[in-house]
């Protein structure tokens, strides 16, 4: 079989720009994708510019024809074997010369009846992609159980888009410092147990324990993120914080392996995934013509 010159592992928005911006570098790229990008839960892709309001289905069936066009090849699975060899790597039977990573996180949610039926339409995470839709409308940030400082300073982010926020902790008790900054900014404080979230036409509700209710047009969750994938590690990538350590061409630590968007860098919103995607793409193209031309890793 042929050697292409790079498989990207992962097609949501970082691996399919990858792609593109290798294929358009004359590269023979395959790409391969299991079809079950992070954000599928969402109706909308926001604060991308030039795609507002796009569904993530049909932002990624548009990335996806756009590929094809520079003979990038797909494979709609999920690899499952992964090795070293001679000349680079072999990626579930297919050699390549180099492997970028683009296989983005999961998420873990609060342990709360309620919130995987909600996540992605009435329960969501950031407010950078969807706090504009409920400006000025009551809010509740759903902390997670056991990180305090991550759903104080979550709630604390949420105060700029809604005076009328509440900080649920789920049974967390705040420190006297968090409750000062909570107070600054306005943000209320319920440290009862969540019961469940239902979510209505237009609202949600949040049944806390002690019996009492809270409306909100929409709840915004603090998660945990893991590595979708532990191909990182088998290649023997460091992964530090749950995130695969690359510079910033998205070199890991074992020569011929890139890490893209979300994968090397968690905190990323879908175009900066997509930004540091083409960025280390040409990394790993300006790589290559070093081999080209006789070089080394």
């Amino acid at each position: 079989m042929e050697r292409k010159d790079i498989a990207v592992i992962g097609a949501s928005v970082a691996g399919l720009q990858a792609a593109l911006t290798l294929g358009r570098a004359r590269r023979s790229v395959v790409l391969f994708d299991d079809g079950q990008p992070r954000n599928r839960a969402a109706s909308h892709v926001h604060n991308f510019l030039g795609a507002e309001d796009l569904a993530p289905s049909e932002l990624l069936a548009v990335g996806r024809r756009q590929v094809a066009e520079y003979g990038v090849a797909l494979r709609e699975t999920r690899v499952s074997e992964v090795a070293v060899d001679d000349d680079g790597f072999v990626v579930d039977g297919e050699p390549v010369r180099a492997v970028v990573l683009a296989t983005g996180l999961w998420d873990e949610l609060p342990d709360v009846p309620g919130v995987v039926e909600g996540w992605g339409q009435s329960v969501v995470a950031c407010p950078h992609c969807h706090g504009w839709e409920v400006r000025d409308r009551p809010l509740v940030q759903l902390g997670l159980r056991g990180a305090p400082d991550r759903s104080v300073a979550r709630a604390l982010l949420l105060s700029r888009w809604s005076d009328d926020v509440v900080l649920c902790t789920d049974g967390d008790e705040p420190t006297d410092a968090h409750r000062v900054q909570l107070a600054r900014a306005g943000v209320s404080l319920r440290t009862e147990r969540v019961a469940a979230l239902s979510a209505g036409e237009h609202e949600t509700q949040v049944a806390l324990k002690d019996g009492s209710e809270l409306q909100a047009a929409r709840v915004f969750a603090v998660v945990r993120q893991h590595q979708q994938s532990d191909l990182a590690e088998r290649l023997g990538c460091q992964v530090t914080d749950g995130a695969v350590v690359a510079d910033d061409g998205g070199r890991t630590t074992v020569p011929g392996v890139y890490a893209v968007g979300t994968a090397a860098s968690p905190a990323l919103l879908a175009i900066g995934a997509a930004g540091h995607a083409s960025t280390a793409a040409v990394a790993v193209h300006g790589d290559l013509l070093e081999l080209d031309l006789g070089g080394r890793w």
